[in-house]
């Protein structure tokens, strides 16, 4: 039997999972299981977790369908063997020596609950979160003391910057509540204090926790349904303490839980200044805006004839699908070409590289790879550029034009410099530019192409 069970809930973390699970595999403690719970996940998170489990024999996936992080946390913890359980996010790291610390105060002070400090981590920065100074074994009594001077602080509410002996949690049958999407974790320690005799806590930091945008922490104070749930969970919260004969002498502090506004680690008591993270262990968000992280996938068309480069921006959703460029139905760009050059309007892609090169025109986009919400133009960020030297050292390129604001002020930004060569703006032929008729689009692009007016 494993000394530390390890339960890791899954969903959708493709972007960061290696990071949490090279964290785990590099412990310095090795007696324990590691439960890879994936709930669900629609991206590569699963197949990544089957990959850890072939590597390293702790390693063990458990696949199912999506419930929430309560019930899979619920799962796990009745699969558990180990005498103690930690709790790890998919999207979190820890220390290398995060298991040994706590298993150490655990059993060396016969601890039921071991409590460390945490890093909060924005971007490539980090900071220290502390609370507790006390070194000693605190009794629950002593424990509950020490939160009540802060309780909304993630410190004490969440699970996994602790340890928790696993009897405790199966001879009372403790379980997160699945029926909760908010506090959840602190309902669950509340309910374990309740039952633990020997507390310890940690003065260094073992677990790198990274807030997303758009979290629920961050909208707290305008919920109203988190302020009906922060009465309710305030009755649990006096239980607690009137179960310990402690209410009457500390119900002030104790009822000012109502007016504490959770803290992550953004606020409170910071040690010290903010620290960079190793490059190693910065991963470019993909916030829950929607965003993916896309490379350009198709290449630009030009020959040695070419005489101007037009350029867009990045490939719509539309036209990453269709593997060329302005493939939305709705985008003007093909019939304007048609238009000014007095062709048929392409439909096959080959048919549109024959019109480009016939003409000498010659297209790509400016950005390589990029964050990106869906077709959002305005979204687009973490901009890697294409490398238009291969156009321009290949063909007589005489101007280079961007299609549309955005074309033009990420060229600007990102290429400028690096060709030496400024770029014309003209008017988007995208479908939201709706200012610009076709026949206006004709008018300004055929004089700045070709020299000509041609609205027919």
């Amino acid at each position: 039997m494993p000394l530390v069970t390890l339960i890791i809930p899954v969903y959708n973390a493709e972007r960061y999972l290696r990071r949490c699970l090279d964290s785990v595999a590099a412990q310095t403690f090795t007696d324990m299981e590691v439960l890879l719970m994936n709930d669900g996940s629609t991206d590569g998170s699963l197949a990544i977790c089957k990959e850890y489990e072939e590597r390293d024999l702790r390693f063990h996936t458990i696949d199912k369908e999506n419930s929430g992080v309560s019930n899979t946390r619920n799962i796990a913890m009745k699969l558990a063997r180990g005498m103690y359980l930690q709790f790890l996010d998919s999207d979190d790291w820890i220390t290398p020596d995060a298991t040994e610390s706590l298993v150490r105060a655990a059993v060396e002070d016969d601890c039921d609950l071991v409590i460390a400090d945490f890093y909060r981590v924005n971007g490539k920065h980090y900071v220290e979160k502390k609370h507790i100074k006390k070194k000693d074994v605190m009794s629950r009594e002593e424990f509950a003391m020490e939160m009540a001077d802060d309780p909304a602080d993630y410190y004490y509410g969440v699970m996994w910057n602790k340890l928790y002996r696993r009897s405790i949690i199966e001879e009372h049958e403790l379980r997160c509540d699945a029926s909760m999407n908010w506090c959840e974790d602190f309902l669950f320690n509340l309910q374990f204090i309740r039952h633990g005799q020997r507390f310890r806590a940690l003065q260094k930091p073992i677990y790198y926790y990274m807030k997303r945008k758009g979290s629920l922490v961050a909208t707290e104070s305008v919920s109203v349904d988190a302020v009906k749930l922060k009465f309710e969970l305030l009755e649990k919260y006096k239980d607690l303490y009137q179960s310990m004969g402690l209410y009457e002498e500390h119900k002030l502090k104790i009822n000012s839980y109502i007016l504490a506004v959770a803290k992550d680690g953004a606020a409170g008591r910071m040690y010290p200044r903010s620290k960079k993270l190793s490059p190693d262990d910065v991963i470019k968000e993909a916030d829950a805006l929607g965003y993916q992280h896309v490379e350009h996938t198709f290449e630009p068309v030009f020959d040695e004839h070419s005489k101007v480069l037009i350029l867009g921006s990045f490939p719509s959703v539309k036209s990453r699908e269709e593997g060329f460029y302005y493939g939305h139905p709705q985008n003007r760009f093909w019939r304007l070409l048609a238009r000014l050059t007095e062709e048929e309007i392409p439909e096959t892609i080959e048919e549109k590289k024959t019109l480009l090169l016939k003409h000498q025109i010659a297209i790509w986009d400016v950005v390589h790879s990029c964050d990106i919400v869906g077709s959002s133009d305005s979204s687009i960020k973490n901009v890697v550029p294409c490398e238009l030297e291969k156009v321009l050292s290949s063909s007589p390129i005489r101007q280079i034009y961007a299609n549309g604001g955005k074309a033009w002020q990420l060229y600007h930004r990102y290429c400028e410099k690096e060709t030496g060569r400024e770029a014309v703006k003209l008017p988007s032929t995208s479908p939201a530019n709706a200012i610009f008729t076709l026949d206006r689009l004709t008018a300004v692009w055929g004089e700045e192409l070709f020299g000509k007016q041609n609205t027919k």
